[in-house]
């Protein structure tokens, strides 16, 4: 296979997609994405034949997924061989991929393959200084990925299809052309082609649709792949003017940011338009994990009816983002708060041992916990009204002191109450603290019960008296 003098017509109209929309740059080094199909054989030749007159250097990666057994031993051989008939740089590599690593990060197959596929390219572009990574997606694909997520219910979002360019690396040539014209061009030229077996099988949502659907609907119009095409366009300027609707929304209805997570006014986003505050619960979802895609319809409609709609206290899980209520604000964790499910990990439940004196971190909120004794004859006597710091007669409990998290059935007499006994529960719920900082709050306790509940209240049953005449003085600051 030489390249020609001057580019064929199919060519040209490749050429000009490039260079209307920026895709490389003159000097630019290229990773074509090469399985062996006939899209991405297409590709590779075309940008061969191209390469001079774009100033554009290529370097091909083949990835082997390593589920096909032979079979896919014999497309990486494929594909290195057209790589030294052409003279240009191979890299192959095997992913390895396992069903059973799909199920535990509850990924299908499928999209743990795509994460991985995508991960690998990205490495080996950075690993040979590649400024773009070129795909062969085409035409029949953004048909095929239209209807997939309209089966599925997807609003505009999903119907926005595939982008020609994707960030700063990830430019699709072919996703104008459907596949009679990439075949076309292949036997035109006398190009082989692998058929990757997988693609027959109906055990997948996507051959189906390109099996079954696809040719029902070009019975109805045989032009159908290139209207989808024309529709994704219109749907896709409509979706990115309505993203930025609602992303102006979510900023005016965050209250705060968190450590794993967004806090936004309830009140404010119960104001906004419905279709509004559903794309707003979308954004929020991606941006508390930036590997969700898609946030289904009935999952925006479950966090709008149990969450907005429910009462304090209630969260649900979506995509790996815990959702909750806390009176008038809605959380969105990325870290799904343990306590929730009943438990806590082995590092958040166990006990931090409290030497006298010490200092001793408490990570759940980035404090640091500082004890010291002081006779009462060297202590001011000014009992400071600081929820942060505590005052405790050392002759009431024994010195055996640990901080932990607040767990249920815990119970204590909050100074103020005249020694009356509260569940803490029911403490936290009068002074109305939310539960994703229930279960971070540190509890001083020693074997006679809980001394202090950093932040809030001390014990009544240890508070200093007349007749005190050693002082625990507890302190909970950042970095102290």
């Amino acid at each position: 296979m030489t390249s020609k003098t001057m580019p064929s017509t199919f060519e040209q109209s490749i050429e000009t997609v490039i260079r209307d929309k920026r895709m490389c740059p003159s000097e630019s080094r290229v990773l074509v994405a090469v399985s062996g199909g006939p899209d991405s054989v297409a590709l590779l030749a075309v940008l061969h034949a191209l390469r001079k007159r774009l100033g554009v250097e290529l370097m091909v990666a083949h990835l082997d997924h390593g589920l096909r057994g032979e079979e896919s031993k014999q497309d990486a051989q494929f594909v290195r061989q057209l790589c030294d008939r052409l003279g240009v740089e191979v890299m192959v590599q095997e992913l390895g991929l396992k069903k059973t690593l799909a199920r535990q990060q509850g990924l299908s197959l499928q999209e743990y393959a795509r994460e991985a596929r995508y991960t690998a390219l990205y490495e080996m572009a950075q690993e040979r200084n590649a400024s773009k990574i070129a795909l062969g997606h085409t035409a029949d694909d953004q048909a095929e990925t239209v209807l997939m997520w309209m089966i599925r219910g997807s609003g505009t979002n999903g119907l926005k299809g595939m982008y020609p360019v994707r960030g700063p690396y990830i430019i699709r040539p072919l996703l104008g052309m459907d596949r009679a014209e990439i075949v076309e061009y292949l036997n035109s030229r006398g190009l082989a082609y692998r058929n990757d077996s997988t693609n027959a099988q109906p055990i997948y949502l996507r051959n189906q649709i390109r099996r079954d659907l696809v040719p029902v609907l070009k019975r109805f119009n045989p032009k159908v792949v290139r209207v989808l095409g024309r529709q994704v366009e219109i749907l896709r300027e409509e979706n990115r003017y309505l993203d930025q609707m609602a992303m102006d929304a979510l900023n005016r209805v965050t209250q705060g940011c968190e450590e794993h997570g967004l806090v936004l006014s309830r009140s404010r986003l119960v104001a906004l338009p419905l279709a509004l505050k559903r794309r707003v619960i979308c954004l929020a979802i991606k941006e508390n994990s930036q590997k969700v895609r898609m946030v289904g319809f009935e999952s925006v409609e479950a966090v709008l009816t149990k969450v907005v709609g429910g009462r304090t206290g209630a969260g649900i899980q979506v995509h790996g983002t815990w959702i909750s209520r806390e009176y008038e604000t809605i959380r969105f964790q990325h870290i799904i708060p343990q306590a929730e499910k009943g438990e806590l990990g082995d590092e958040e439940a166990k006990d931090r041992p409290i030497p006298i004196p010490s200092c001793v971190s408490w990570p759940l909120t980035g404090q640091t916990l500082k004890v010291v004794l002081r006779n009462k004859t060297d202590w001011d006597g000014v009992r400071a009204s600081s929820p942060h710091v505590a005052y405790l007669d050392a002759s009431t409990f024994t010195p055996s002191l640990s901080l932990r998290c607040w767990r249920p059935g815990d119970s204590f007499s909050p100074l103020g109450l005249g020694g009356q006994r509260k569940k803490l529960q029911d403490f936290f719920t009068d002074l109305k603290v939310e539960r994703s900082k229930r279960i971070r709050l540190p509890l001083l306790v020693a074997p006679e019960g809980i001394l202090w509940v950093a932040g809030y209240r001390i014990n009544h049953r240890f508070r200093v008296t007349e007749p005190t005449s050693q002082v625990l003085v507890a302190t909970m600051c950042q970095g102290c």
